[in-house]
């Protein structure tokens, strides 16, 4: 059997392209009795580190029933057609956090069903701003998912919160904004606004075309400065991937359902009729 196990994991790492050899599990009974027969019932397969677009996937564990051999032992195997594939495969947080490119934020999951959460800081005009995001998982097509952040805002702690995005903009917090004068803000803009009321609308570009108006608040005008840069919502974009299954897997395989677990994203596949070798 130990002879039959080291050929499967060639043959499946050789098929899937694989950076490192599977382990496989033969867990049939009587064995010699299936294998002359040319069929086996289970075998269960532990796949390390698959590609799987700009991430990669931490684990892969999956069986297959009812297994056709093709050709004979010892010599002559040419390989195995899988009649049913089941699997669960794990895109783990830390791989995600390093690999989609925002590596000052962490994810982690969400309240929500299939959401996760983003927290993580970003320096914005010499200042440590808090970034606070929240993405919807979804399966995309039979064989990929992606994850699209919703909404996302950036928080310096007793100043200010900034959301970068069309339907955003800036909301001082209570004292800094009572330290606002009105009379220079409306001037500024052409109309009445309260400083308490400064979330939508253009005030984040007034306040870098008129930075005297900050003066009151102790908020130093690189800060806003910086949050202008951050306009289009490229933090939000650093938090967003998709991945799919590799193109030149063999047979029927496609995911199903999906999930957020507090170690990553977990999602089924399944398969038929699936060569291997």
């Amino acid at each position: 059997m130990l002879y039959a196990e080291n050929l499967a994991a060639q043959q499946v790492h050789k098929a899937l392209k694989l950076h490192a050899e599977p382990e496989v599990h033969i867990d049939s009974f009587p064995f010699i009795g299936q294998v002359l027969t040319g069929n086996v019932d289970h075998v269960e397969v532990d796949v390390p580190d698959v590609d799987a677009g700009p991430v990669s996937v931490a684990q892969v564990k999956g069986t297959a029933d009812d297994i056709r051999i093709v050709g004979s032992l010892p010599s002559s195997v040419k390989g195995a057609v899988l009649s049913r594939v089941r699997g669960d495969i794990l895109l783990d947080f830390k791989d995600l956090n390093r690999e989609v490119g925002a590596s000052q934020v962490h994810l982690m999951p969400g309240p929500g069903k299939n959401t996760v959460l983003a927290r993580g800081d970003l320096p914005v005009g010499g200042k440590q701003a808090q970034i606070r995001g929240r993405a919807r998982l979804q399966r995309t097509g039979e064989r990929s998912l992606r994850m699209t952040v919703q909404d996302t805002r950036v928080v310096v702690p007793g100043l200010l919160t900034y959301v970068p995005g069309k339907g955003g903009g800036l909301q001082l917090t209570a004292p800094v904004a009572g330290k606002m004068d009105e009379g220079e803000l409306q001037q500024a803009t052409g109309k009445h606004v309260l400083p308490q009321q400064m979330m939508q609308g253009r005030v984040l570009d007034t306040l870098v075309d008129h930075p005297s108006l900050l003066k009151p608040t102790g908020i130093d005008p690189s800060l806003i400065q910086g949050l202008q840069k951050l306009r289009e919502p490229k933090v939000a974009q650093q938090m967003e991937f998709s991945a799919h299954l590799p193109d030149n897997l063999p047979g029927d395989i496609r995911l199903r359902n999906i999930s957020v677990t507090k170690n990553g994203i977990r999602a089924q596949l399944t398969g038929k009729d699936v060569p291997v070798g």
